[in-house]
This record gives structure tokens, C-alpha cells and sequence, in this order.
């Protein structure tokens, strides 16, 4: 081979290496940009959450997402109330004027993506993200095989007591129906107990006994069970003679909070107007019935779910992985307003550890039974609620109104 002709080669050969690394680099460029997440934008950005929180929930968000804004001045959030939430997003986001973001416990997860409301955000939430939780609060944001949110909280409701007229925590209900007895005067407008009769708050006498309103596993309602109807029994008859006879939630809490009332049933959303209220209070779960029956209340996690349509993905998960996994935005929810924390660096955390309150409802949440996140279970809110409203003003039976709320709910799962 010629001189000439071996640079000819040579000019080729590295002709042929350049196209090929050159050919490499694109290929590990396009490989980085399908496997990277989306990175936040540097532009302007607003999300919008909607929620239903209470007033002093509201000012600790507001207080973090200050300091968010601080960190992240390209991004602005707004914070919503709606009345009522849940018709507010059906309407709203099929029609593309939903918010980015919603908080609710997650027994709306099951409804809410099968009816498409709900955006995956399965890119994020990786196993490094998703082992920063306890398992309840892992398994409250996944819905066959996606993820659409994020947990905030765990909550349940127990036994807020007043310290001034109540000392110490009753430890059976034997105790606290003495104490309820001592208080009652409806003449004088006091009563032993503050409760929100609906439901959610009766859930727990009626898991106490056995009895359960719909089975996620079977997709069942087990509303005319002999084990339901006693824990219905049990309530009318050894709880409801000493509570306030009305339905009005925030009537029951004003009871507790004017100190006409010595002890509430609530969650941790209560908490931040008790302390307003400059009561000396403490936090126990329901004491059992007897050796064998033990109330267990619905327990939930409170999420921030991601609505279908969101406007800026990237921008809503530096947010959203922000606020459920920062330690000192979870401890200011714990502290302020009694949240307890899913996130295990602050459960773990001895401050938490050693508050009263937190603990309380944590020791409430070992008790809990979680809301079913079926779709179904949707059916069967409203049939009870009525049984519930029907039983109060006297025009059923216990067993003539859980037997009709069974017929209403079966009726309702075969359309």
C-alpha cells in the first residue's frame, strides 16, 4: 500500500470512528431524555389545589407553601376551598377546569381513577420515594398497579378528652359511660359526649362487634348483618342518650370547644381549633367495650392526589414530592394540627415521639380499619346515611332501616 493510499485509509477509518461515537452520543442523549424524569420548568408556573380543610389546616399549608415559594419562586400555588369537593372535581376536571392538585382521604383513590379523573404519576414515585413511607401510607396511594398521589397523613378519629373536667382518659366504656352520665343535663345544654353522628364516626361501634358496611375483598354490603345491627344498637342505646340530637358537625365540636361537653369523638383536623380554644386536652383512642370488643373506627390517609389534565406535570411533582417528604413540612402538620406522619424519618422522630397528642392518635391508628378504596363503596355512604337519619327522627327501626340501606346499596351495585 502507497503512502497515499494508507492516509486514504486512515482518513477513512477515523471518518468511520467519528460517525460512530458520533452516532453513540446521540443514542445515549435520546436514551437519557426517555429515561430521565421531566425536570421543572424555569418559567412561571402556577398550580392550583382545591381541598376541604379546616381553617387551621389551611394556615399551616399556607405557611409551607410560603416557605415553598421561597425555594422555588418560579413556581406559585393557590389554595381552594370547595363547599362540597367531590361534585366540585367531577364537574371540573372531565371539562378541563379542574385543579392540578386535590386533598381528600384515599377512599376516593378506587372511584376517582376508574371514572379517569386521576393522573398516574408512576415515573415519580420510584421505590426510593415510596420506601419513605409506612406501609399504610403505601398502600394508600396505589390503585391496580398506579400511583396517583401522595400521602400527607394518617387519620382516625378517637377520644378527645377535656383535662379540666375530665382528668384522666376513661380505660373501659363502663368509665366513659359514667363520666357521660355525669355531664348530661339537656336543660342546661350540656352533654356527656360531642360526636358527629354519621357514618364515618359510628364506623367504629359497629367494626367493635363484627359488623362491617361493605367488604373490599367480597365487594359486598354487610349492612343487615346480625354484627352490624348490634353495633348500631350499641350506639343508640349506650352512647346517643348522652349526646347533643343533632346532625350538625360543627354544632357537636362547638359543644366540646365551649366546654359543654367534657370529651369529643374527632381526628386530627379538630385539633388546631381545640387548641384555639385554649383548652388543656388530651388524646386516647376509644376505650374497649369489654375483653372482646374494641372499637375500630374507619382510618384514612389524607393525600394529595393529582388530577387528570394536570397542566404542568414536572413542576406539580417538585411540589408535590416536596411537601409529603420534607421532614419539617410533616412535623409542622404534626405538631400544629396533630397530623400523624406516614413519612419515617418523623415518625421516628423523638419530638413526635414524645408528644401526647400525636401519640394519642397514633395509638388510635393502630386500632383503625382502612376505608375500602373500591369504587363500589361509593354505593354505600348515602343508603347508610340515611338509615342513620331515619333511625334518629323515629320513622324506622334499627333493623328496618339497615335492612333497607342492604336493599338500597345491592340494588345500586347491579346497575
Amino acid at each position: 500500500m502507497t503512502e497515499k493510499q494508507q492516509k486514504q485509509a486512515s482518513k477513512k477509518t477515523l471518518t468511520i470512528v467519528a460517525a460512530v461515537v458520533l452516532v453513540l452520543v446521540v443514542l445515549g442523549v435520546a436514551a437519557m431524555l426517555l429515561t430521565q424524569k421531566p425536570s421543572a420548568p424555569k418559567r412561571n408556573v402556577t398550580i392550583v389545589i382545591w381541598h376541604a380543610m379546616g381553617p387551621e389546616e389551611v394556615k399551616t399549608l399556607e405557611d409551607v407553601i410560603a416557605d415553598f415559594h421561597v425555594q422555588h419562586p418560579e413556581i406559585t400555588v393557590k389554595l381552594e376551598q370547595k363547599a362540597d369537593l367531590e361534585t366540585s372535581l367531577k364537574t371540573a376536571i372531565p371539562a378541563g377546569q379542574g385543579p392540578d392538585l386535590f386533598i381528600w382521604a384515599h377512599d376516593w383513590i378506587g372511584k376517582f381513577a376508574e371514572a379517569g379523573l386521576l393522573e398516574p404519576i408512576d415515573e415519580y414515585v420510584t421505590p426510593s420515594v415510596l420506601n419513605k413511607f409506612s406501609p399504610i401510607g403505601q398502600n394508600a396511594i396505589e390503585y391496580r398497579g398506579h400511583y396517583y398521589a401522595m400521602p400527607l397523613a394518617a387519620e382516625t378519629v378517637a377520644l378527645i378528652y377535656n383535662k379540666a373536667l375530665v382528668p384522666n382518659p376513661p380505660k373501659t366504656f363502663d368509665e366513659m359511660k359514667s363520666i357521660m352520665a355525669k355531664f348530661t343535663n339537656p336543660d342546661k345544654g350540656t352533654y356527656g359526649l360531642a360526636t358527629p353522628i354519621d357514618p364515618y364516626f359510628l364506623s367504629g361501634w359497629v367494626h367493635a362487634f363484627g359488623g362491617y358496611y361493605f367488604d373490599d375483598k367480597t365487594k359486598q354490603p354487610g349492612l343487615d348483618k346480625p354484627e352490624t345491627i348490634k353495633g348500631f344498637k350499641f350506639f343508640f342505646e349506650q352512647v346517643y342518650p348522652y349526646v347533643a340530637k343533632t346532625r350538625d358537625y360543627n354544632a357537636q365540636v362547638s359543644l366540646f370547644l365551649e366546654g359543654k361537653a367534657p370529651m369529643m369523638i374527632n381526628g386530627p383536623w379538630s385539633i388546631g381549633d381545640v387548641k384555639k380554644a385554649g383548652i388543656n386536652f388530651g388524646v386516647a383512642p376509644l376505650p374497649p367495650i369489654d375483653s372482646s370488643s374494641v372499637p375500630h373506627p374507619y382510618g384514612g390517609v389524607k393525600l394529595v392526589y393529582v388530577a387528570k389534565g394536570v397542566k404542568d406535570k414536572a413542576a406539580v411533582w417538585t411540589f408535590l414530592e416536596w411537601l409529603t417528604t420534607n421532614p419539617n413540612v410533616i412535623k409542622q402538620f404534626a405538631i400544629r394540627n396533630g397530623y400523624i406522619p406516614v413519612l419515617k424519618e418523623v415518625l421516628n422522630d423523638p419530638e413526635i415521639q414524645n408528644n401526647p397528642v400525636i401519640y394519642g392518635f397514633g395509638q388510635a391508628v393502630q386500632n383503625a380499619i382502612p376505608m375500602p378504596k373500591s369504587p363500589e363503596m361509593a354505593a354505600v355512604w348515602g343508603p347508610v346515611d340515611t338509615a342513620i337519619t331515619n333511625i334518629m327522627g323515629g320513622k324506622q327501626s334499627i333493623e328496618a332501616a339497615l335492612t333497607a340501606a342492604q336493599q338500597e346499596v345491592l340494588s345500586a351495585l347491579k346497575k
